[in-house]
């Protein structure tokens, strides 16, 4: 199973019934310099870490991280942003909030 990492400002008791409701948008200066050092952004704004795309959403983004392996750069990029913004970091496939401790599990 493929597992996507969604970062941005929710409502965390929403998340807990399965809806994503946005608070505020993400801190795009801060979303894309990160991106820039951690990934990889093309001239079209396109981002990537380790070669998968990272989703933009209205407000939140979507990044690989579980797959056949562990997508480290989400993992580095998800921490850096998270610490820079307080957002939260979200498992759709587990419908869980991840804590930072919980990534050295995985």
């Amino acid at each position: 199973m493929i597992h996507k990492l969604t970062l941005g400002h929710f409502d965390s008791e929403a998340l807990k019934n399965g809806r994503m409701i946005v608070l505020r948008a993400l801190d795009w200066s801060v979303v894309t310099r990160l991106l820039q050092e951690v990934g990889q952004v093309d001239e079209s704004g396109r981002a990537t870490l380790d070669g998968h795309v990272v989703e933009v959403k209205e407000g939140y983004i979507v990044c690989p991280w579980l797959m056949a392996q562990r997508v480290r750069a989400t993992e580095e990029f998800a921490r850096r942003l998270h610490q820079e913004t307080g957002c939260v970091m979200y498992d759709t496939s587990r419908r869980e909030i991840v804590r930072l401790e919980q990534m050295a599990d995985w």
